[in-house]
């Protein structure tokens, strides 16, 4: 839908949330950084009445978060959503469970410090998935995943077959095939694809090639790889790709690089000159690169394709309403996770665990994707009553599967040449 005008375990930097990316940016003096997160966590849970606990605590609650002590933790996006999600829960009449919330370093088990009593673990961005099912087949746990995008949930059919994880947010593949879907419905059907390797968002290259190659899109190159990777630096690279352009005549140009990059600007400095064999204004640029990484992007005389909005569920616009309101900002797909996971975390204390078909608790087998999404007070009545549950939700649509990440709707804009 256009609108005009991870290492294995790992969500690819290209796609990290806009306040982890700014952090781990600057983690120079890290420890008191740290300390310093710490204490914003400790003052965000305090502000939305949960209890913070050091990692040398055992959690009390049967509802246990855990986040990332490195600086990629804390999100105050994050926190805002949830925030909110715990509001609609007491607006439906019903005051939320306790949630501990534990900070522990990035891939450390954190099996030592939940009590016999959690039931529902709300796992870091970014997991190490393989201690996360692990931990969740060991203790019959319901594990949310709030944060994760990336090369990571190809692995989850097989490290969970129980279905015990349940990603909250859509893949960052399915930004990419719909970035690859409106151009074909746009009729461009040739592209080159060059990525910066010094650039996070090259790794999401390949992702694409396979996206528009799969829908029957052409992508052309001189090269014995389909992404023709150019360092800026390189001047003899960038003179080959120059001409490889003029030669091949694509329809456009996807560029995995910073706009404003050193690249992007040598790209720019030929296509203004007409070195690309064809007038500047008829050679497409797409930009292979999350939302918040265009949200800057300044015209050029010719017309761009961007992501617009990453993918995301059907209750988006009434949760981004909410949130303007509220915080007077627009929303990001973090701050919908955060919104989306404190309801889920909400309706999972209502009653006691289910019971799996192996005769073991299964704290949030009532999430049934086959059940008609509900708004959340309908979803707080089904789930008193006892029956399964499918809540509208703002970050994907909640479609919970085993060993299948949740889908939702992104959205790419054209912004025209000047």
């Amino acid at each position: 839908m256009t609108h005009s005008s991870e290492a294995p375990s790992k969500v690819p930097a290209s796609d990290e949330p806009l306040a982890v990316s700014r952090l781990k940016e600057g983690m120079a003096g890290q420890s008191r950084v740290l300390r310093s997160l710490q204490s914003g966590f400790v003052l965000l849970a305090t502000l939305i009445g949960c209890q913070s606990l050091s990692a040398s605590a055992s959690s009390r609650s049967t509802v246990v978060a855990i986040a990332h002590g490195d600086g990629a933790g804390v999100s105050a996006e994050f926190m805002g959503g949830f925030a909110l999600g715990l509001d609609q829960v007491r607006a439906c009449g019903v005051e939320p469970a306790s949630v501990d919330w534990l900070s522990i370093a990035p891939g450390d088990d954190p099996s030592a410090l939940l009590g016999q009593q959690v039931s529902v673990l709300v796992a870091p961005f970014s997991a190490d998935l393989a201690i996360y099912s692990q931990l969740a087949s060991q203790r019959k746990l319901g594990v949310l995943l709030p944060y994760q995008r990336g090369e990571s949930l190809e692995s989850l059919a097989e490290l969970d077959p129980e279905g015990r994880l349940h990603p909250v947010v859509p893949p960052y593949q399915q930004d990419l095939n719909q970035l690859a879907d409106d151009l074909l419905d746009q009729g461009i059907r040739r592209v080159m694809l060059v990525a910066d390797p010094t650039d996070r968002s090259a790794d999401q290259a390949e992702h694409f090639v396979s996206a528009f190659q799969g829908k029957g899109g052409i992508v052309d190159s001189y090269e014995p790889s389909l992404v023709q990777t150019v360092n800026p630096g390189d001047t003899a690279a960038l003179e080959q790709l120059v001409n490889d352009v003029a030669w091949k005549g694509p329809q456009a140009i996807v560029l995995a690089a910073a706009h404003d990059s050193a690249l992007a600007e040598q790209l720019d400095q030929a296509q203004s000159s007409g070195r690309f064999g064809q007038t500047p204004e008829a050679l497409l640029r797409v930009w292979l690169l999350p939302h918040h990484r265009v949200q800057d992007l300044s015209e050029r005389s010719w017309p761009q394709l961007i992501l617009d909005q990453p993918a995301h569920g059907p209750g988006w616009v009434d949760f981004a309403s909410i949130y303007r309101r509220s915080r007077g900002e627009q929303p990001t797909l973090l701050a919908a996770s955060g919104f989306d996971t404190a309801r889920l975390m909400a309706l999972s204390s209502l009653t006691p665990p289910p019971v799996s078909t192996e005769g073991t608790r299964d704290p949030l087998g009532w999430l049934d994707p086959d059940q008609e999404p509900k708004p959340l007070c309908q979803a707080i009545e089904d789930r008193l009553s006892g029956k399964p549950v499918r809540l509208i939700g703002a970050a994907s649509d909640l479609m919970q599967r085993p060993g299948q990440p949740p889908s939702g709707q992104a959205t790419t804009r054209r912004i025209p040449g000047r």
